[in-house]
This record gives structure tokens, sequence and C-alpha cells, in this order.
């Protein structure tokens, strides 16, 4: 026993460790990316400062787009660590990271007892290794934006429902089991929780990817004679009425209109914020999240035989958690495609579903058909993606252009050498891979040489290239920001011109117009009589753009093509 709990032990540091490299190292580099970024960390920001932790404002207004969870966590952030951007992203990366040891544990507890502990700790341990090794997860670990907040609870709310449905005893039975009855909590849970931080599709994407399972199964009724509704109920809703009723009781029939009618039901029937795309729109962004597992999705699926509802009516079949990973794949992802509303982060929930299905085609519950044909094109394919990812960064000297607001970033990337050994190091992948391939008992081995070369990016192509990023991108905004928070008195007026920049507003700690011509600053001159000077930040070639040339505005501060400026209203007149 204490020699199991020492190789759990390893396991678990292992993925911790793995989880340090995918959310936490140069957490705190890049400044705010804007514009999302911005301003979910600009909203917590103004919790602090105002101390009303019910409503959300942003920009001098309420905003409610989304509920509060994600602001708390980063508002608890700043309090405990300061106002970071450091600080900011902590909660998206703790949150990602406890879904990968959460899947781990699941994955673990699910495995045959039979089993060897190698064996059961190996499954278990690739199941965490995929997920934290996916971009998709990587990405949006290291946001701080709501979308890792709802994936994660959605995430642990179903994998609640898995050991509901994995674990003894059967449904007849008239106690639950300890890990039926820790299932039933963590979905009313983390439901609750994923209500709380995007709103009603918390409850409703679980919802629909438990009925449809069930239904398929053809146990949807005794699941609903078991469940011990009263318990989940009261735990759901003493986790969500409190803010809801108090942010009603606060903003009354406004709250309610935005939030529910804007912010989620006009959402999914029309597109809001310029954000269309066709039925097919998450389809490729399937395939880049979960890159390169998602290349094994094609056999994973189809190895499953899903079409014959003779696999779907075996009884407590070894295959029901790949079954229960595919519904939650297809159904999130026709949710998603229905809504008219389409943006990158929404699908983030199905990453967990792309990583079981994987992970358990390369190490399945019981014993399988061998590995074969179908897993051998993809992983020539996957060898070909890498060597011709190799080759592309090879030729980032020759592919890099120049960017006019950003005339020295492509230099500057070429001089940390990253084209010089970082193709070095997916060549070896390939080649790797390509001699697993050649060895049938080697073909569950596929995922080594990827994990490898995604761990050497994450420890050393990552520091080298963020600070780059940071310094030549987002260094300007940070300075010119700070500059206008300091010279800025409160009635004077600060207008973004071109691309909307909102971390400026946490910069800053100013309101900000964003505009793209001089006459919606004098309308918003002529609305405030009492306005002091005007401000405008934007590129050189953003602020010719505007109409303003260097004789009619005042240099306030510059930062290599970023200016901040002031001008006068015959001067923005004279620029129509």
């Amino acid at each position: 026993m204490r020699s199991e709990r020492t190789w759990i032990g390893l396991a678990v540091l292992g993925l911790l460790g793995l989880c340090f490299l995918a959310f936490f190292n140069q957490l705190g580099t890049l400044g705010l990316m804007d514009k999302t970024e911005g301003l979910f960390a600009e909203i917590p920001r103004q919790m602090l400062l105002t101390g009303d932790w019910v409503t959300p404002r942003w920009n001098g207004e309420t905003f409610f787009d989304y509920p509060v969870w994600g602001y708390w966590m980063v508002a608890i952030s700043f309090r405990v660590f300061g106002t970071t951007e450091w600080a900011a992203r902590l909660p998206a990366a703790l949150a990602a990271s406890f879904t990968v040891l959460a899947l781990f544990a699941v994955v673990f507890a699910l495995s045959p007892q039979s089993q060897p502990l190698r064996q059961r700790l190996g499954r278990a341990t690739l199941a965490g290794s995929l997920l934290a090794l996916s971009p998709g997860w990587i990405a949006w670990g290291r946001s701080s934006v709501t979308d890792m907040f709802l994936a994660s609870a959605i995430t642990l709310a179903l994998l609640g429902f898995v050991l509901v449905d994995q674990a003894a005893p059967p449904l007849a039975a008239k106690r639950l089991a300890p890990a039926q009855q820790l299932g039933y909590g963590c979905l009313a849970l983390f439901s609750a929780v994923a209500v709380l931080a995007k709103g009603p599709v918390g409850v409703l994407l679980p919802g629909l990817v438990i009925g449809v399972y069930l239904l398929l199964k053809g146990t949807l009724v005794p699941h609903l004679r078991q469940a011990p509704w009263l318990p989940m109920v009261s735990l759901f809703l003493g986790v969500t009425l409190p803010w809801y009723g108090a942010a009603t009781v606060a903003n009354g029939f406004d709250f309610l209109s935005r939030f529910i009618g804007y912010s989620n039901f006009q959402r999914f029937t029309s597109v809001i914020y310029s954000h269309p795309g066709p039925p097919w729109f998450y389809l490729p962004w399937v395939l880049v999240f979960l890159l390169p597992w998602s290349l094994y999705l094609p056999v994973a699926v189809i190895k499953l035989r899903f079409w014959r509802l003779a696999v779907w009516r075996q009884p407590a079949s070894s295959q029901d958690l790949s079954l229960f990973a595919l519904v939650w794949l297809v159904a999130m992802v026709a949710f998603y495609s229905a809504a008219a509303t389409k943006l990158a982060g929404y699908i983030l929930p199905v990453v967990p579903a792309g990583v079981l299905l994987v992970c358990l085609l390369l190490q399945p519950l019981a014993s399988a058909s061998p590995l074969g044909f179908g897993l051998r094109i993809s992983g020539w394919i996957n060898a070909a993606l890498l060597g011709a990812a190799a080759l592309a960064i090879a030729l980032v000297p020759r592919l890099l252009r120049q960017e006019p607001d950003y005339p020295f970033f492509a230099q500057a990337l070429i001089h940390t050498g990253l084209h010089l050994w970082l193709p070095l190091v997916l060549l070896v992948a390939a080649l790797v891979l390509a001699w697993l391939l050649g060895r049938t008992t080697h073909l569950p081995w596929v995922w080594l040489p990827n994990a490898t070369a995604l761990s050497v990016v994450l420890a050393f192509a990552v520091p080298m290239a963020l600070p780059v990023v940071d310094r030549e991108r987002l260094l300007p905004i940070r300075t010119l920001g700070a500059v206008a928070g300091r010279v800025m008195q409160p009635n004077d007026l600060l207008a973004v011109v071109g691309f909307k920049r909102y971390s400026l507003l946490y910069y800053s700690n100013h309101s900000a117009l964003f505009v793209t011509n001089p006459q919606e600053v004098l309308d918003a001159l002529a609305d405030q009589p009492g306005a002091g000077q005007v401000y405008l930040f934007g590129t050189e070639r953003e602020l010719r753009n505007f109409g303003l040339t260097n004789a009619s505005f005042q240099l306030v501060a510059r930062r290599g093509h970023h200016l901040l400026i002031t001008a006068t209203p015959a001067a923005l007149r004279h620029a129509l």
C-alpha cells in the first residue's frame, strides 16, 4: 500500500510539473492581451476599487454580459497578490490545473482493480498529460477570461456524472455508493459554478450531454429515479441564487433584460459583437485545440462502432466512458454550431472529451483489438505535420514580414534563435514517431514524441519568445497607459483610436472612448460640457488615418510607433 501511494504521489508530482510548464511558466510576462483579457481584468479591479462585488462595471457602466464567478476569482487574486498580470491569470491557471488532476483521478479510479498498478497509473497519467498539453487548454489556461472557468466547471460536473454512471452498486440498489454520492455532489456543485461563470449554458450543456447519453443507453428513467434531487437542487440553488438574487435586487429589470435577454438568448439566436460563422465554424477549431491528439480522434471514434445500437445497450460496458466522451464532444459541437454568435473559445469544454477518447484508444480500460492500420495512418499524418512545422519554423526569417506598427518585432523574434534549434526538436520527434509506427507493439506510445516536443517548447521556447512579444507589442500600451493615468485629470477625455485596446483602461485607471473618426470625439465633448482636455491614443498610422497630422496635436508621450497626444476641438473639427 505504501509503495502504491508513493507511485501515485510521483505521478501527481509529474502532472503538477507539466501543469507548471503549461500554465504557470512565464505566466505574468505578457501584458494584458487586447481586447478580451483587458476587459476581464478591469472589471475585477473595479470591484476592488468600489467594494461592490454584486454589480460588474466596466468603462463607467454596468456590464452584464457574464456573471461574476470569474470576476470574483480574479478580484480575490488581486487582493491577495496585488493587481498584476500574473495575479489576473492565476485563477484560470489553477482551474486548468485542477481539471487536469481531476481527470487523472477519475480515470485512475475507473481503471479495473484487477489490472497492475503500472497500467492503471499509466492510463490516468496519460489522460492528464494529454489535457495539459492540448493547445486550447494551454492558451485559455494562461488567459484571464471566463472561458476556462466555464470549461473547467462543466468538465468537473461531467466527471462527477461519470463517477455516478460507472460506480457500483447497480441502479437497483437502495443506497448510493460513496463514489456516486461524490459524483452527484460534484455534478450539482460544478454545474452551479458554471452557471455563475457564464449563465444558463453552465447547466444546459451538462444536462444535454447526460440526457442524450442516457437516452442512447436506455437508462434515462432509472437514473432520474435514482438521483438525490432534493440535496442536488438545494446545493445548486444555494450556490447560484444568492448572487442572481442580489444582482436582480440591485439592478432590477435592467439586469434581467441585458443578461438573460441579450447576453444569453440573443447571443444564441442572432449575431452580436460581429462574431458570425458558418455551421462548420468549430470543426477546424476542435482540430487546432486538440492538436496533435485530434489527428487520432477519427480512429478513436470509428473503433467504438457507435452506429450500432447494440453497442450502446450493453450493460456496464468497458466502452461506456468512451461513448460518454463521444456524446460529450458531439453534443457540445452541435449546440454551439447551432448558435448564431460564434467564438473559438466557446468550444473549449470539448477538449477534455477529445482527450478521453484518444487516451482510451491508446490505453483502453479493457482488452481490445490491437491498434493497426487506422492508427498508423493518423500517425504518419502526425509525423508529416511535425516535419511541416519544423520546415515552417526554419523558414521564419524569410516568411516574417515587417509590420508598420511593430517594425522591429520580426527581427527581434529572429534574434531569439528559435528558428535554429526548434526545428531540430520537431524533426527528432517526427523521426521517433516514424520509428514507433513501424513496430506494432509500440503503437500505444505514439503520444510520447509529441508530448516530449511540446514539453520542450513550453520549457525553453516560451521563455524565449514571450519577453520579445511583450517588449515589442504590449509594453508600449502598458507604458503609455501608465503615463495617461499620471497626467490626466478626472474630467479629461481619453479616446482610443482604431483597434479597441481595452487594457488601456486597466493601465490608466481612466474610462475611455473607442473611436474611428473625430466626430465621435466631438459628440462626446458635446455631451460632457465640463470635459477637460482631449487625450488620444493610437499608432502613427491610426492617428494619420484618423485625420490628425503632427502639426495638429501635441505629443504627450511616445513609445515606438504608439503615441499619447492631446488635440483641441478645433483640430478635431479640422480632421473631419
